[in-house]
C-alpha cells in the first residue's frame, strides 16, 4: 500500500461541492471524501483523486477558479482488505 492519494482542501462544503460537480462534468475521477486530520481540520470535506490522476485534474483545479485551501498529498489510508474475514 504504498500509491498516494491527494486531497483538495476547502474552508467550507459549498466550495467543495462546487469544485466536485465542476471536476465531474469534466469526466475526471474524483470522489467527496472525508479529509484525513493528518491534513486538516477544515470543514471535513475534501475531494480525493488517485495519485495515477493528478497530473490529468491538477489543470483543471487550477483553471476553476473556485477557491480550494490546498492540494495536498498522502500515504494510501484506505485498507481495500478491510472488512474481509474469508
Amino acid at each position: 500500500m504504498s500509491e498516494i492519494d491527494w486531497y483538495i482542501l476547502f474552508e467550507n462544503h459549498s466550495e467543495g461541492l462546487e469544485m466536485f460537480s465542476y471536476l465531474k462534468g469534466l469526466k475526471l475521477p474524483v470522489r467527496i471524501s472525508p479529509t484525513p486530520r493528518a491534513l486538516s481540520v477544515c470543514c471535513g470535506m475534501s475531494i480525493l483523486i488517485d495519485g495515477k490522476d493528478i497530473d490529468d485534474v491538477r489543470p483543471a483545479i487550477e483553471n476553476s477558479g473556485i477557491k480550494y485551501m490546498g492540494l495536498e498529498s498522502l500515504k494510501r489510508q484506505i485498507d481495500p482488505t478491510r472488512d474481509k474475514y474469508c
